[in-house]
Formats: C-alpha cells, structure tokens, sequence
C-alpha cells in the first residue's frame, strides 16, 4: 500500500440554415463520436463521495482514521480543494497505485488542515461561530481518479506527456511514497506537466536540486510518474450543489449555437470589455490583461494598439446602434480613443507605436468626420497617426525594413480606411500595399496578415467590384478549415477543443484565441457572395456556416461563464472575457476584441445572407 508523502430563439431561415450547416458537418466528418479514455467512476459514485467530503467539510471535522467512517470508495488518486470567497483556502491531495478506500479521507484532512493554518490558534466559543460562518462560504473541488496509469519513456519526452494542458491528473512515487497533482491546480498556475514533475519530485524527496531536471533524468533517479483522469465536481458557488466540470468548466455544445445565442454572446462581449475601462482619474482607457485567478491586471493600461484594437472592436459591434448596449459601446469606443489622444504620465505616444498607429486610424473611420475634426483630442490622434503612416510604406521601397511582417496586412488596412479621415488621396498606395503583401507572402503564411489584409482588400474593393485577390483568399479560408480540429477526431478529453484552429507541425497541437484572428475575416467573408456563392439552402452558404459555427462554438468554450467561474478570485471582472487558451485563464484585450469583431461580422453576414 502507498502512502501520501507530507504535503502541502421565432425561428428564421438563417436558424434553419446553422442546424443544416452542423448536419452537413456531422456528416462530412462521419457521423461518429470518438470515444477516447473516459473515467470509469459512474456519476451517482462521484457524487456520493463529493457528498462524503461536504458533510465533513461543513462540520470542519472528520471521523477518526481508523473508523468505518472514514472509509470511502477505493481511489487511486484524490484531490480536494476549498475555496474561500473564490480564492484557494486549502487544498489537499493523496495518491496510491493500489485503489485505497482511505485516499479521499487523507486528501480532506490535509486540506482542512491547510485551512486551518491560517486562522488562529484560539479554540473557544466565539471562534466556534465563526467556523461555522466560515464554513457556508466555502466551495468545495474534488478531484478523483479510478487508477493511475504510468507514463512511459518515450512519454515523458513529449511537449506535455503527449495530453493537452489540464485534461490530465499527475502523480509521482519515489520508493513507498506517491503524490499527485490534479488538473484544476494545473489550470489555475499555468504548470506545464515538466514542472509539475519537478514539483512532485521535490516534494518527495526534500531536494530542490530536482525541480529543474528533466523528467526524463527524473525517471533515471528512481521517479515513477503517472497520469490519472480526473472526475472532477466542483461547487459554483455557496450554497449549490455540486456540477461535473472538464478543464474547470462545462462542455458547450455545439446544438447551444444559433443566431441569438451569438448575439447574447455578443452582447456578453461587449459589456465584459466595458468593464474593463480604467476607473481611476487619468485617462488610461483599457486596463491591462486580467489574471483572474487573483483578480489582478498585470497593468494599469493596455499598450496603444490594444487599446485601439478594442475601442474599433467596440465600435464595430454597436455601428447600428440599434439598442442601448451597442449605443453604450459606440461611446466607451469613442472614449478609447480620446484617451489614447490624451496621453498620461508613463504612456506610450500611441502614434510613435507603428501598430498602434494604423490601428487607431482604422478605429477612427468608424466614427463621424466630423465628430473626429470637432474633438481635441480625437484631432489629434488622427493628425499625429496620419503622419506615422506616411512613413511605412511606399511604392517604390515597400514597407519600411523596422516594421515585422506580420504588421503589412494593417497598414494596408490603414492605408485603406484613410480617404475617411484625411482629404489626401492614398488609394494608390493602398492598392500597391494590399498588392504587395499578397505577392510577397507564401499562402501557407497569408492567414498571420488576417484579419486586417481580407478587411482591407474589401474597403479598397468596395461593394460592388471584382474582388482581385477572390481566389487567394477562398484558399486562406479553406487552409483555415483544414487546421480546424473535429469532435470526430478528437480524444474524449479534448472535446472542448472542438472549433479550435492550429497553425503548427507540433506533435501535440493546441488551439489558442490567436485563431481567432483568420476566423473573424472569414466571418466577414460569408456575408460577401463574391467570396462565398450561394443562397440559403444551396451553393457553398451552408458548409461555411457549419464550419463557422463551429468555430464560434469553440470561442464560447475560451470565454469565462458558468462553471468555470468558480476557480476566479474575481469572478465579476472576468465574466464573459476571452481567455488565451482554456488552460491559460489571462485575459487580455485583444482576445475578447477580437472575438468581439468576429462575432459582429457573423451577424453582419447573416443578415446579408437574410437578403439574398
């Protein structure tokens, strides 16, 4: 037997038109669900256990070790951790490669006793009422684990074990000792399984030698690692009962996906990023990104072309002005915007930023010319933006050599949009710009200057003119899908990964918020005939809305709802954000604007898709 070593909708044409396009796909990738590894531990056995743990958790007391009370289902690995007021209280752990009906009562009492460490010593009956306060405010994760399964050699070489970031438990034994880590801690730290090995090393040997060393060097010394896969119920908050959750949250199917579910989500979005306004006296804008683990920005301000990235975002999404939300948003975008022109103590200029720049051009033609000229401020972040731009590009030398590759699509967005604001004639420029970046980028590489270069060949182009570059970018749009990762292809434990797009030869490839960037010029380019033929019931409308969906799908799964809440310290800022990967819980701006900008050119093209 091992022991724990000591630790620490009215339905519409449009809706009708999703559920085919999710049909077709269904049928495209087989009509199959792969299976993968699932946990054998049945619900009703979970809960019993979660059950077990919250009536001890509620009495901060446990029967004795020895006692038949303190027995439950034989486990090889438990985790229990409490929360208080949505921050890490105590947590627990136990490990055994034999099932041991004693893991669950272990990993409980090391968590109350981490608890305990810090409060006060005094036991009277004054501290009595308080424990009992305390307790109702506590929310209880219980990780558990039916069998620990070792990872081989050529496994533990590979980025992650071979398993996506928090889809795994891990655990390690040292001779008769054994511990484990769950994927909840996993999530909340941002701890790569490499680390957590080192960790489970140190903490059952004593030797902070071994906290750099490689597990396979590890494993030389003696180490024996695990995977394990969690059944995980956690409590969202005081006072509910318990819900099963994957990678800290709830799987978002893709049946949850219609026309008005995106413009809630929309709306979600847009008010998440209103939140995220600096409320201080100076003029910062947007914060910076949000680690909502601990409820802290990493910064008071967000750097100019995030800033401006979210106040076009902004102003995009409340362009019709068609309710009080998006009325609200045209005015938090304005007001981005005037802050960057009013620039603070520490504040980066955001016209000497060549990205933040052109961006705040590009934000700036959503509003009125003249609100623009009749505005201080406003003037003057047009003016100074103005002049960087002239600087980037020319049509003899091309774009200025400082500049990174992936900026060209922008600047030729930039150069695009500014007939709106500046009586100067740039069109030639801005044809030779969106010219050159197409003929000098591989098409394997054209989705990094998405959006912006789809976004500027269309403002350039115009409604009713032959698209140039048409067939180049229907081949961007289906490189994209054939990076676009299918339930039907996944293990179980990577379901929620669904929708994702990844760009990588990696041998374990993980989807992040960065594809969202192609998604939302593929969004634009659904509402385009010229891009995507057809009408609502024939021609190519239908696939490219079920791969959109889908996509859309995904993006739900990356923002901060439901369940997943529960692991926040500051639930209320995080509410809707975007976060960088499902196991990357930071939010920054430009994720949750470019979600924002994706979901508002889907429902721009379904209402151009109404028309046709």
């Amino acid at each position: 037997m091992y022991t724990k070593h000591s630790s620490n909708l009215r339905t519409h044409p449009i809706i009708l038109l999703v559920g085919i396009g999710l049909l077709l796909m269904y049928t495209l990738a087989g009509g199959r669900a792969h299976a993968g590894s699932q946990p054998e531990i049945e619900a009703a056995e979970a809960l019993g256990l979660y059950g077990l743990i919250d009536v001890w958790v509620r009495a901060w007391d446990l029967p004795a070790a020895e006692s038949p009370q303190a027995l439950g289902e034989p486990l090889c690995a438990a985790v229990v951790t409490l929360r208080l007021d949505g921050r890490v209280f105590g947590r627990g752990s136990a490990a055994s490669p034999d099932p041991d009906p004693m893991l669950l009562w272990e990993a409980t009492s090391e968590a109350i006793n981490s608890a305990n460490s810090k409060l006060t010593n005094e036991r009277d009956a004054m501290w009595e009422a308080f424990i009992r306060e305390l307790t109702q405010r506590i929310t209880i994760t219980v990780e558990l684990g039916d069998a620990l399964v070792p990872i081989s050699p050529s496994e533990l070489s590979l980025p992650g074990f071979g398993y996506s970031p928090g889809s795994m438990g891990f655990a390690a034994r040292l001779g008769e000792e054994c511990d484990t880590i769950g994927s909840e801690a996993q999530l909340t730290n941002r701890a790569d399984p490499a680390r957590t090995a080192g960790a489970l090393a140190l903490t059952l040997s004593n030797d902070s030698g071994l906290v750099m060393q490689p597990p396979e060097t590890l494993s030389e010394q003696g180490f024996v690692f695990y995977r394990w896969l969690p059944t995980t119920l956690t409590q969202p908050a005081p006072g509910l009962g318990a819900v099963f959750a994957d990678r800290g949250g709830r799987i978002i199917e893709s049946s949850e996906i219609s026309v008005r579910s995106i413009g809630v989500f929309a709306d979600q979005l847009a008010m998440h990023m209103r939140a995220r306004l600096w409320e201080g006296v100076e003029d910062y804008g947007f914060v910076g990104t949000l680690d909502p683990i601990t409820g802290k920005a990493e910064s008071a301000f967000a750097g100019p072309f995030e800033q401006a990235l979210g106040a076009y975002a902004l102003l995009r999404y409340g362009r019709n002005g068609a309710d009080s939300s998006q009325r609200e948003a045209v005015v938090a975008g304005r007001d981005v915007l005037r802050d960057l022109g009013r620039v603070e103590q520490r504040e980066t200029e955001p016209w000497t930023d060549p990205l933040g720049a052109c961006m705040s051009l590009i934000a700036l033609s959503e509003l009125p010319l003249e609100m623009v000229l009749g505005d201080k401020d406003l003037g003057v972040l047009r003016t100074r933006s103005l002049e960087t731009l002239d600087g980037l590009y020319s049509e003899k030398d091309g774009f200025d050599s400082s500049l990174p590759v992936f900026s060209h699509g922008l600047i030729a967005h930039a150069l695009s949009v500014s007939a709106k604001l500046d009586p100067r004639d740039r069109t030639g420029l801005a044809a030779s710009a969106i010219g050159r970046v197409f003929l000098e980028t591989e098409p394997t590489q054209l989705v990094g200057q998405m959006p912006f270069l789809a976004w500027a060949q269309l403002e350039h182009t115009g409604d009713s003119g032959e698209i140039p570059t048409r067939s180049v970018l229907r081949q961007m749009r289906e490189l994209v899908w054939d990076h676009q990762l299918r339930r039907a292809d996944l293990d179980w434990v990577d379901r929620d990964l669904a929708g994702g797009i990844v760009f990588t030869s990696a041998k374990a490839p993980l989807p992040s918020w960065s594809g969202l960037r192609p998604l939302a010029a593929i969004a634009t380019m659904l509402g385009d005939e010229r891009l995507t033929p057809g009408s609502a019931i024939e021609g190519e409308v239908p696939i490219q809305i079920g791969r959109l969906v889908e996509s859309v799908r995904f993006v739900r799964q990356l923002a901060a709802e439901g369940e997943i809440m529960h692991m926040y310290g500051e639930a209320q800022a995080a509410r809707y954000g975007v976060r960088m990967a499902l196991w990357d819980q930071r939010m920054p701006i430009e994720s949750s604007a470019m979600a924002l900008l994706m979901l508002s050119e889907t429902r721009a093209s379904f209402d151009a898709l109404r028309a046709r």
